[in-house]
């Protein structure tokens, strides 16, 4: 079997998390014997892969085609004369599509495609977006990728039930795979991982005790919300906790920077920026508690990789995270600023609660697997190309 992969989104030598379940699904596909891997991109710019798949010159089965054709034209092309496609673009032939996310192309009706979906939040929360964003989400025309793709990837069964009832997608055709998890890099100390925490506990100044908050800063992760439930902790216990925000600065999020400039604030709060993969682990093991009270996510994967690490989790009871965490994290309500104070007073306080989140996190998270991710992956695709084997 001969898949064609749109690597565009891969672009950036920094990756969010759709770029890493593209990337760490496609190295656990590689090593499955037996298919073609043809990864497509385009721009002005190609993308580092060899950054991502140190391995892809070694792999006789993984092609990389890039376009040298700036995205913006290539873009204006597909949205007002619907042309070409990608397959015609790429110019090599191919069983299927697979797009590891939206993307603005028309689908090639030669061939299926398979499509990941990893949250419906575009639809759901449109404010939560700068109008460019939004604007964007409307070119791509979602509703028609996800009425022609002939199978649709969620990571959670929260996103397959809002593609279902935002987007009418018939039961049958929505796939439900969850992410995995390195279990080589995202581990609970060691001794051999010691000296690679504390160099990254100098590399980014980390204080001795602290809450640590990983994503971009923008108003789907409610920092805002954040900050006072952290401020009101400090005010009634005395506990000098520090935060650390780890993520880019991300969009609307002029209240955040305004309150991270309130004296009562600044003192005990340290945003790092983008911490790239290779120091997230270490990160994950430094911290005291993670603390995520995000508004919506299709999967959560700092969730997961932070139980990975054996570190207590505290975020949100709402759409996929319960999916992912089950009862090893606390979980509250990422409206009320109360009951996030109160989760953080008791994962503080308590030794013993530590320490079950800490058992029980690393239980939960061993469960998820890249390997199993692409099993299911690659059966989806088998069974698209080959419905009569069902």
């Amino acid at each position: 079997m001969r898949v064609l992969v749109d690597v565009r989104h891969l672009g950036s030598p920094t990756q969010s998390g759709v770029g890493e379940y593209t990337i760490q699904l496609l190295k656990a596909l590689f090593r499955i014997r037996g298919h073609e891997y043809l990864l497509f991109s385009s721009g002005s710019q190609t993308p580092p892969l060899p950054q991502f798949f140190p391995e892809i010159q070694d792999l006789p089965n993984v092609r990389h085609i890039h376009i040298s054709i700036q995205n913006k034209m290539l873009n204006a092309s597909f949205l007002l004369a619907n042309r070409p496609s990608v397959r015609d673009l790429v110019g090599v032939e191919a069983d299927l599509l697979f797009a590891p996310n939206l993307a603005i192309f028309p689908l090639p009706l030669s061939i299926p495609t398979i499509l990941t979906v990893h949250d419906a939040t575009w639809s759901l929360f449109p404010d939560l977006y700068s109008w460019k964003m939004r604007l964007w989400h409307k070119a791509v025309r979602p509703a028609r990728l996800l009425t022609q793709a002939k199978a649709i990837i969620c990571p959670s069964q929260s996103t397959a039930s809002d593609m279902k009832n935002a987007f009418g997608v018939p039961t049958n055709r929505l796939i439900v795979i969850p992410h995995g998890i390195d279990h080589g890099r995202f581990t609970s100390e060691t001794p051999s991982q010691k000296n690679l925490d504390v160099s990254v506990r100098i590399k980014y100044r980390l204080p001795e005790r602290f809450l640590l908050f990983l994503g971009t800063l923008e108003p789907r992760k409610n920092i805002r919300m954040l900050l006072e439930a952290v401020l009101a902790y400090r005010k009634q216990s005395g506990d000098d906790i520090r935060l650390v925000l780890a993520g880019a600065s991300g969009w609307r999020n002029a209240d955040v920077r305004n309150m991270l400039l309130m004296p009562e604030i600044s003192p005990w709060v340290s945003h790092i920026q983008y911490v790239p993969s290779s120091d997230r682990p270490a990160l994950y093991r430094s911290a005291t508690a993670f603390v995520w009270p995000t508004l919506y996510e299709g999967f959560g994967l700092p969730v997961l990789e932070a139980m990975a690490c054996g570190t207590p989790v505290i975020t949100s009871a709402i759409s996929s995270i319960p999916e992912v965490t089950g009862s090893a994290a606390l979980l509250v309500n990422p409206y009320l600023s109360s009951d996030l104070t109160e989760a953080i007073r008791q994962i503080l306080t308590s030794e013993a609660l530590r320490k079950r989140l800490h058992d029980e996190g690393l239980k939960r998270a061993s469960i998820f697997s890249w390997v199993t991710a692409a099993e299911k992956t690659l059966e989806t695709f088998e069974r698209t190309l080959h419905p009569e084997t069902k």
